[in-house]
């Protein structure tokens, strides 16, 4: 009898986990959804302009033919970025599914007045991961940087996202920033967002499969400078070179290269940085704040232009200097452009904040202004380490090996 029983109660709890437990509630068809690659925020008079960059399914197959491009931008103008997003339904037999996001661009209009409001949504939305980048397209709309097709990659998007990630480790001056990035800034006292800066050329001609097609391409994207935030708002730019202080400050170095002039000879010589590491120490010195950045750094030699023989000792320690001249200028100018727009993007302040929380809670109201007038010390160690495989200039006609 008991095992009776058993054997009923099992088989009803069986049937009661088989109703459920089977299938996925929430489940969306791969026919029924467009996954959205990158989305392109502009402000047009007082609405935003939403673009997003889908992918064409009937494309993504090795296969499929070439007259049409892989992607499918839909654009919608609403007072918000959710409302514009659904006024898409009105042109789109797919849900736009956000999952899948990689880049979300803002024209420089959108940046200067607050991003913080077109952000909201895709803080907000359950779909939307936390992983995708962000830049501000410098020149042209964001639709247009949406629009466009790549010519290295099959979707434009993801050939936007790799190039940004292998960049930054590659090149200082780019600052790959994610959304947890931005948002942790947003959320901190003492620091000031940055993003990356995009530039597009001979966009007219890069719209259409063309652009794929034919070598050389015509539209070409490249990433440059970065965009100063005070706030939520873009104030102002930091080129190439002023935009390595703010890499370095933030140890967001993993190699990068730099052209600098030969100490005692017509030329150049390139190294290649292959290590660096900044620690930063705030201090209080006749109750004004003070920041001292203690910059290790270690180098080799890539190339050489001038009539300079490294295996010299003395030769060698020109160079060494000249190179860690070279990089000390680069870190003042960055700090003396961010001090003069008064914005902490390299986060003295948030240093501050940490070490003495007490002096911090009397400077936060007034931060920026202490900011412009903040003493900075650079303690720069700095080591070229290997030359290479040959001690001379080929030209001199010197190849003896190390």
């Amino acid at each position: 009898m008991n095992s009776y029983r058993s054997t009923i109660l099992l088989l009803f709890m069986c049937i009661w986990l088989m109703v459920f437990l089977t299938g996925c509630w929430n489940s969306k068809e791969l026919s029924a959804i467009s996954v959205v690659m990158a989305l392109g925020i502009d402000a047009v008079d007082d609405q935003y302009e939403v673009s997003l960059q889908v992918v064409d399914p009937s494309k993504m197959s090795q296969n499929s033919p070439t007259e049409r491009t892989p992607t499918i931008v839909f654009s919608k103008r609403a007072d918000t970025i959710f409302e514009a997003i659904r006024k898409l339904t009105t042109e789109s037999s797919r849900k736009m599914y956000m999952s899948h996001l990689k880049f979300v661009i803002f024209d420089e209009k959108t940046a200067k007045k607050g991003i913080k409001e077109p952000l909201d949504f895709l803080f907000r939305d359950h779909e939307v991961r936390p992983d995708f980048y962000l830049a501000v397209v410098r020149g042209n709309s964001a639709k247009e940087a949406v629009t466009f097709v790549a010519p290295t990659e099959i979707l434009p998007a993801m050939d936007m996202y790799k190039a940004l990630r292998l960049s930054e480790k590659a090149w200082a001056p780019t600052s790959a920033v994610n959304v947890k990035d931005l948002l942790q800034k947003f959320t901190e006292d003492g620091i000031e967002p940055v993003l990356t800066g995009i530039r597009l050329t001979n966009l007219e001609k890069g719209l259409t499969i063309d652009n794929v097609t034919k070598s050389p391409q015509h539209v070409k994207y490249f990433f440059t400078g970065i965009g100063v935030f005070k706030g939520d708002r873009l104030i102002d730019w930091m080129d190439d070179s002023q935009s390595k202080a703010f890499t370095y400050i933030s140890n967001r170095v993993s190699s990068t290269v730099a052209s600098i002039d030969c100490p005692n000879s017509k030329g150049k010589f390139v190294v290649e940085v292959i290590r660096s590491k900044v620690k930063m120490r705030p201090e209080i010195i006749d109750h004004e704040p003070h920041i001292s950045l203690i910059v290790d750094t270690e180098s080799n030699i890539g190339t050489i232009s001038c009539n300079a023989n490294p295996k010299n000792e003395e030769t060698f320690r020109d160079l060494q200097e000249s190179a860690k001249e070279h990089l000390q200028q680069s870190l003042k100018k960055g700090i003396s452009h961010a001090q003069q727009i008064g914005s902490d993007i390299f986060g003295f302040g948030e240093a501050f904040h940490r070490k003495f929380p007490r002096e911090w809670h009397r400077w936060k109201e007034d931060w920026p202004q202490k900011f412009q007038t903040l003493k900075v010390d650079i303690q720069l160690n700095y080591r070229l380490v290997r030359f290479g495989d040959i001690t001379s200039p080929i030209d001199m006609g010197i190849h003896n090996q190390e």
